[in-house]
């Protein structure tokens, strides 16, 4: 029997867990709230019962697993296997995520950044298999990434290199964020983004169709805008388009950069629709230099919400435990 290990892919509101050897093949998997509003304590007994659930599904125990690896957002420290912050996490600053369990567990665990989990799961399993260089895009409420060189995460001299979500696109515009201050791609082209362009067309009296929904439902997400783009309202179709425009930039920009054989786009943003991924394509070809773009193929993810696990349980075995 393949030698199995655990994954959990830590989120403000849910945690999913899976065991899997390290051919990719999942024995167990067990999806649960992470009830984050109680605190680091209650979350990492969470995790630790999602873990064990997801073994007793595969036919084992945890103390059977070789190595645990955790996918975590926000700040993190790899070095000291800490997560110093996570806006997603309430209360969690520095907390000695990789101490904790691996006390409670008496097993080897490994953190790291959901968004370089998510790569090295696509790039040996998803989409980007096969592939040595490659950069993951994930596009939801903000937009998160991970380079893959030589089949392996590329960290940075701290840990935090792949914040591709806060390349400068414009910095005229009027779009701010938090971070970088204005004009970046999350900015532009993130789910959050979108829905802010929806609640401008509201109020310029632009989008029928999405007014009615708003009024329903209340504050215009991203999720509604794909909504009324699908129940024809051609305004939040073009705010998609235009969203998708940003992003190509921003891709055309990667291509120019890191010189992928594979660009690998998930998050819900990337599945809204052709609209937004069909815009993205033409701009990065349009812009990018043709002498690098001709061999790089722009992919939709593979994995869905396994990535970051499956990514784990990869560098698991990258790592040799």
């Amino acid at each position: 029997m393949p030698e199995l290990y655990g994954a959990v892919d830590l989120g403000g509101t849910k945690l999913r867990a899976v065991v899997a050897d390290l051919d990719g093949n999942v024995a167990g998997e067990i999806i649960r709230p992470s009830e984050s509003d109680e605190g680091p304590e209650r979350v990492i007994g969470r995790m630790i019962e999602t873990l064990e659930a997801a073994a007793s599904e595969a036919g084992t125990a945890i103390s059977d697993l070789r190595a645990v690896g955790v996918a975590s957002p926000g700040a993190l420290d790899l070095v000291r296997g800490l997560v110093q912050e996570a806006p997603q996490l309430p209360g969690w600053n520095g907390v000695p995520l990789v101490e904790i369990m691996s006390e409670r567990l008496s097993l080897p665990v490994l953190l790291e950044n959901d968004a370089n989990a998510a790569a090295l799961g696509e790039n040996r399993f998803g989409a980007g298999r096969g592939t040595r260089y490659m950069v993951y895009l994930t596009i939801s409420t903000g937009v998160g990434g991970g380079i893959i060189i030589e089949r392996k995460v590329y960290h940075g001299v701290s840990g935090a290199a792949g914040e591709l979500g806060h390349m400068i696109i414009d910095m005229n515009s009027a779009a701010t964020c938090p971070w970088c201050e204005r004009g970046c791609l999350e900015s532009l082209a993130s789910g959050t983004a979108i829905a802010r362009r929806g609640e401008e067309l509201v109020a310029a009296g632009r989008a029928g169709t999405l007014a009615a929904l708003r009024e329903r439902e209340g504050e215009v997400t991203s999720e509604m805008m794909s909504r009324g783009m699908q129940m024809g309202d051609e305004a939040c179709r073009e705010v998609f388009r235009e969203a998708g425009r940003y992003m190509g930039i921003g891709l055309a920009n990667y291509v120019n950069i890191f010189n992928p054989q594979a660009i690998v786009v998930g998050g819900g943003v990337s599945r809204s629709g052709p609209d937004f991924f069909e815009a993205a394509r033409e701009k990065m070809y349009a812009h990018a230099i043709r002498a690098l773009s001709k061999d790089v193929r722009l992919e939709l993810a593979g994995l869905g919400e396994r990535s970051g696990l499956m990514g784990m349980i990869a560098r698991l075995g990258q790592t040799g435990h």
